[in-house]
This record gives C-alpha cells, sequence and structure tokens, in this order.
C-alpha cells in the first residue's frame, strides 16, 4: 500500500472533497482521483460515494479513516527522530480570538519561526461559534477559544486554562475615590468593550441581561491592544482577561476595579478534531501553541 495513497485518502475523508484535497496537496484532481482508484483497488472495495455533488465515506472507507490515523502518526512517529528542523515543511490553518492573537504570535513566535522556517500559520479570527463550525468543516486545523469551558467527545482539547478577568479603567479615570462597586452601580458609567459576540463580551452581556441590567459601550473594537490605549487615556471602564491589562497595570496605567458580584467562568482552551490527521507541521505547533498557552504568565 501506498503511503501517499493514504495521505491523499485522508485529505479527501477530511476535506469530503476531491477538488479540495487536490488543492491542499497541490495534485491535479485526476491525480487524486487515480491515487484513491488505486487504493480502492489494493483494498478491494469503494471507499467514497459521490451523491449529488457530496463526497461521503462507505462503510469500508469509514473503516480504513479509523486505522489510517494510526498508521500514519506511527510512521511519523518513527520518521521524526530523523528529520531536521529545517526539513519541517507545510500549512496549519489556525483560528484565535481576536484577543490571544498577540500572545501566540507575537515575540515568542519568532524564536519558533527560525527553529521551523517552512512551516506557514494562516491565522484567521473569529468568535468561537464560528470557530467551531470551521474545525467541523475541517476549514481549519486548530483553534484557541476564550470563552466557557468547551466539552465535547469529538475534540482534542490540549490546553485549558481559566482565565482571570477585571473591571478596568485608567488612573485618572473620575471615580470619585471609589475602587469597589456593585455591578448596578458600575453599570451607570461609559464602557469601552469589545465587539457583541466576540467570547467574553458575549458572556459579559449574558450575565448583565440575567441581572437585568444593560451597558451602552462608547466604544466597540474587537482589536484588545487599541481598546486597553484608549482605557489608558481615560475613555471609560472595560472588562477585560488580565492577560490583555497585566503590563499596563503593572506599569501604573490603569487601575483593578472591586466588583464582588460580578464573576463570568472563562477559560482559553487549544483545541483540534479527534479525527484530524496531526501532520507533523501541525504537531510543531500544536507543542509550540500548548507551551505558550500553559505559560503562567499570561
Amino acid at each position: 500500500m501506498e503511503i501517499r495513497n493514504l495521505r491523499t485518502f485522508l485529505q479527501v475523508a477530511e476535506r469530503k472533497s476531491f477538488t479540495q484535497a487536490a488543492h491542499a496537496l497541490n495534485y491535479t484532481q485526476s491525480t487524486v482521483s487515480a491515487q484513491i482508484k488505486q487504493l480502492e483497488n489494493e483494498i478491494g472495495a469503494q471507499l467514497f460515494e459521490r451523491i449529488h455533488h457530496k463526497v461521503i465515506l462507505t462503510e469500508k472507507g469509514e473503516l480504513l479513516l479509523k486505522h489510517a490515523y494510526k498508521i500514519i502518526n506511527i510512521l511519523e512517529e518513527i520518521n521524526s527522530t530523523d528529520t531536521n528542523s529545517d526539513d519541517c515543511e507545510g500549512i496549519v490553518r489556525f483560528a484565535m480570538a481576536p484577543s490571544v492573537c498577540n500572545f501566540m504570535m507575537g515575540k515568542t513566535y519568532m524564536t519558533f519561526h527560525k527553529m521551523y522556517p517552512n512551516i506557514r500559520v494562516n491565522i484567521l479570527e473569529a468568535n468561537t461559534e464560528d470557530m467551531l463550525d470551521m474545525l467541523d468543516r475541517n476549514d481549519v486545523d486548530l483553534i484557541f477559544t476564550v470563552d466557557r469551558h468547551i466539552y465535547n467527545k469529538d475534540y482534542m482539547i490540549i490546553s485549558d486554562r481559566p482565565v482571570s478577568m477585571h473591571f478596568v479603567t485608567g488612573k485618572d479615570f473620575d471615580l470619585k475615590g471609589k475602587r469597589s462597586f456593585s455591578i448596578q452601580e458600575l453599570s451607570e458609567y461609559p464602557f469601552v468593550l469589545t465587539e457583541k459576540d466576540l467570547s467574553y463580551r458575549r458572556l459579559f452581556d449574558e450575565k448583565l441581561s440575567s441581572l437585568s441590567l444593560d451597558v451602552s459601550p462608547v466604544v466597540e473594537i474587537g482589536n484588545t491592544n487599541l481598546l486597553l490605549e484608549l482605557i489608558e487615556l481615560g475613555a471609560g471602564i472595560s472588562f477585560l482577561p488580565d492577560y490583555v491589562t497585566k503590563k499596563s497595570y503593572e506599569q501604573g496605567n490603569i487601575i483593578y476595579l472591586d466588583v464582588p458580584d460580578f464573576e463570568i467562568d472563562i477559560w482559553r482552551q487549544l483545541i483540534y478534531h479527534k479525527n484530524k490527521w496531526v501532520s507533523p507541521a501541525m504537531k510543531r505547533v500544536v507543542d509550540y501553541c500548548a507551551g505558550v498557552s500553559d505559560n503562567q504568565n499570561w
């Protein structure tokens, strides 16, 4: 059995498309079809059905899929011991919450890039619902969420950590000398928030709604770095993860507010689909991201 045919089979099975598999492998569609045909001849069974332009695994195809991942992963593990860093190449499609981009793809990423210069990482920013949808459709290989804790038997959770959150404002913002507030009192102040439906903003809104409260932000923006700059300049109050605000807080540019009657359970999670073939390039990206995610400094 040709291993390249098995890899092609995995690409078609994951993407449910001969055309998309050909694009991912940089093959012609006829080459993909020929390799699948060779595999079917060796196994003696049809692996895919094409119904109304949809590619669906047959019963034999489902059975092969289970074993194909194991075979490829074993071979990759054997080969990886003899593979130099510079030889590892590939494209890894990664979706993440906007607020974590600077931490996952910042200065530490350059160390990773120097080790593996031939690995390309394509980044998409999205909300959690869209990320999970992309993961299920195999439009991305890996996702990083900042949201409520996700439990799903179809997902491999590589790293999960609770996220500390604070209400924050600029050091010169007029709070009449107070640092402790009820959420009712705080809701009367101007707010600067991330865009609606983006992970912890959605949970923030849901929590307010459960308390029959609402806020009308003076600014809504997905870029948390810019949002933090506005907070430092005194634009209002925000609700942000500590990994976004920690440096500014330590420098004395912002203050943390005490709001004891408002708590939200938020986690950061690194996830891929259990049926995903983890290529050598993806394995290295997963290891890098897990290391960054588990770092207690953010």
